[in-house]
Formats: structure tokens, C-alpha cells, sequence
């Protein structure tokens, strides 16, 4: 987890007012909680504007709480601290994707299947993958297959189960070595709700057999590094803003 905290020394801000020392630093300790709370807002509004793909986990690693009394802490938990602090170029992914598998080969290596979502919403999907989508989108076209909306039989009853498996072979080769859009199947499920989901995806295994040398190599990620640069965000906040407002009550300019 990296976190950024949020610590301003009320007390001794509020000693120069002596008897109202008391009711200053109350004020100045809302002040405090309510910028914890903007650039909490602040870390997730730069994460809008900047991620496509990462933006779901980002957003949801993101929070913010008070962790002793006057102390806030802004934070992004493992699930978007590689969006925080970037991947180094070359890395390895086989050992974090592998360490939970749970098949074995039969030569004893440790294997798991990764499915890759070609049917997201685009605000989810960086520029290589909306182009991708919009592949998939103009060869279901001409093959007249529906790209989201729900197939039905001559009953007029949704259909189940696996529906198409299509070769498009398009794009560059992927982290396993296969061309991003070879073997595209397309699922319609029954949900718990009663609901039909349908799911365009394509399939990878990643291995801890010689299958998978030199595979699964991550590109790199450029850190984002949200935290840092809503601390000098912060900084002016309180600085030209809310520390201003709060003496300007009590006759401070």
C-alpha cells in the first residue's frame, strides 16, 4: 500500500489566538479533514481524466481515512499501486499470475488460464484495445453475429452456452506469443438474477513449463504517481484556501 498523509499542526496555529485557542483549532481540525476529503476527490478525478484500461482498479484501491486523531491518510492499496508506481520494463508477470494456480500438468507444471474481455465499455479500454474491439465489431458485421446484443432461437429464447469461436488473427502477438484476437469465443450465460450475459473473450495460459519461457514479459508502465502530485495539490489548497478562510473568521487575513 503507498498512502499519502495529511498532518497539520493545528494546535500550534491556534496557540496565537490564546482564548480562543481552542474553538481556532477545532475549526483548523475540520479543515483538515475536509482537505483529507478533497484530495481524496482530487486523486480520483486525475485518475479519470488519465486512465482507460487501469481506471476500474485504480479507482477502487483508492481511500482515504483518518488514522489517528488529526492524522489523514489518502491511499491506494496493491490492487492500483502498480498504476501508482508503474511496472519496470521487462518484468516477469509468470510468478504474481502463477501464485495462486491451482491445475498442474501433467509434467507437474503449475499452469492457469487468463481470459481477456473484448466487450468492455470503451472508457475502460486504452487505444490499443479500442482498436481491437472495433475489429471485432466490423467482421461480426459481416458474418451478421451481434457484437453485444443477446442472440435468441426461432423460439425467441435466449441461446446458451458457447455460441461462436472465431479466428481473427489480428494484431500483434500478445504476452503469451499468440496474436491478440486469435480464437475470440462468444458466451451467453443465465446470471443469478435471471439476467443473460454475454462475453466476448479470448483465452491464454500462462505456464510454469518451458511452454511459457520467454512469454508473459511485461512492456513497462510509466508511474502515475497520483499521491505525489496531489500532495503539492494539497499543500496550495490549505496554504491559499481553506487556512485563509478559516483565520479570516477570526480576523486573520
Amino acid at each position: 500500500m503507498s498512502g499519502l498523509k495529511i498532518k497539520i499542526d493545528t494546535a500550534q496555529i491556534a496557540k496565537q489566538f490564546k482564548e480562543l485557542a481552542l474553538e481556532v483549532e477545532q475549526d483548523l481540525n475540520k479543515g483538515v479533514a475536509n482537505l483529507a476529503a478533497i484530495t481524496h476527490a482530487k486523486v480520483r478525478e486525475m485518475a479519470a481524466d488519465e486512465l482507460h484500461s487501469s481506471r476500474k482498479a485504480f479507482m477502487d484501491s483508492v481511500g482515504f481515512e483518518e488514522i489517528s486523531q488529526g492524522l489523514w491518510v489518502v491511499s491506494v492499496d496493491e490492487g492500483g499501486l502498480w498504476v501508482e508506481e508503474g511496472i519496470e520494463p521487462n518484468k516477469d508477470m509468470k510468478p504474481g499470475l502463477l501464485a495462486n494456480a491451482t491445475q498442474t500438468s501433467k509434467e507437474g507444471h503449475k499452469y492457469r488460464v487468463i481470459p481477456f474481455d473484448h466487450g468492455k465499455a470503451p472508457s475502460q479500454l486504452n487505444g490499443y484495445a479500442q482498436n481491437l474491439v472495433t475489429k471485432i465489431r466490423a467482421d461480426l458485421k459481416k458474418k451478421d453475429i451481434p457484437f453485444k446484443k443477446i442472440e435468441k432461437d426461432e423460439h425467441g429464447n435466449p441461446r446458451l452456452g458457447k455460441l461462436h469461436n472465431l479466428d481473427f488473427s489480428m494484431g500483434r502477438k500478445g504476452k503469451e506469443g499468440n496474436p491478440d484476437l486469435k480464437g475470440v469465443s462468444i458466451y451467453q450465460t443465465l446470471t443469478k438474477t435471471g439476467d443473460v450475459r454475454r462475453d466476448i473473450l479470448t483465452f491464454r495460459t500462462v505456464s510454469g513449463g518451458p511452454a511459457s519461457a520467454g512469454k508473459w514479459i511485461h512492456p513497462g508502465v510509466e508511474p502515475k504517481k497520483f499521491l505525489d502530485r496531489a500532495a503539492d495539490w494539497a499543500t496550495k489548497e490549505w496554504e491559499d484556501k481553506i487556512l485563509p478562510d478559516i483565520l479570516s473568521k477570526y480576523g486573520e487575513k
